[in-house]
C-alpha cells in the first residue's frame, strides 16, 4: 500500500474556504494528533465568524459524535 495514505508526522491537516458577499475566507492549520475537537472547532468558528462579521452561539456538546447517536438519523 502507498504511503500515501498514512501521515507519517501524525498531524491533522484542516483546510477549508468560504466566500460571500465578494470575500473570501481562507483557513489552513495543521494539529498534533493529541488536539482535541473543540481546539479545531473553535478555530474553523473563529473564521466562519469573520467571514459573517458576527459570532456564533454555538453548543457546549457540538461535535461529529454525541451521546445517543445512531446510525438511523
Amino acid at each position: 500500500m502507498s504511503e500515501f495514505w498514512f501521515d507519517k508526522d501524525e498531524k491533522f491537516y484542516v483546510e477549508f474556504s468560504i466566500r460571500g458577499y465578494g470575500r473570501t475566507q481562507k483557513f489552513s492549520s495543521e494539529y498534533d494528533d493529541c488536539v482535541e475537537w473543540h481546539e479545531i472547532l473553535d478555530d474553523v468558528v473563529k473564521t466562519l465568524e469573520a467571514s459573517y462579521g458576527y459570532s456564533f452561539k454555538l453548543p457546549d456538546n457540538l461535535g461529529v459524535y454525541y451521546p445517543g447517536k445512531t446510525d438511523d438519523e
